[in-house]
């Protein structure tokens, strides 16, 4: 079984989405650290959402504009 430590609190994260630990938990940080962008893409491109959809729902979530999302990630080498 995969796992993954939360980046904040060192926590091992077994249930999926991993990101919903953070979201919950570690608001704050959630909300405003870019990082999480890109564990959020890689997470619904690999569950097959396409790219628009991904861009479109990280969006939403963050209250940022699809093309910010993209460039970030293009920036950071996610896309």
């Amino acid at each position: 079984m995969v796992t993954r430590k939360c980046p904040y609190c060192g926590k091992e994260l077994v249930e999926r989405p991993y990101w919903r630990h953070i979201e919950q938990q570690h608001k704050e940080e959630y909300e405003s650290d870019q990082q999480t962008w890109i564990q959020l893409y890689k997470d619904y491109t690999s569950m097959g959402m396409e790219q628009d959809k991904s861009l479109q729902v990280i969006s939403e979530i963050f209250n940022k504009e699809p093309e910010t999302i993209k460039e970030f990630l293009v920036k950071h080498h996610a896309i």
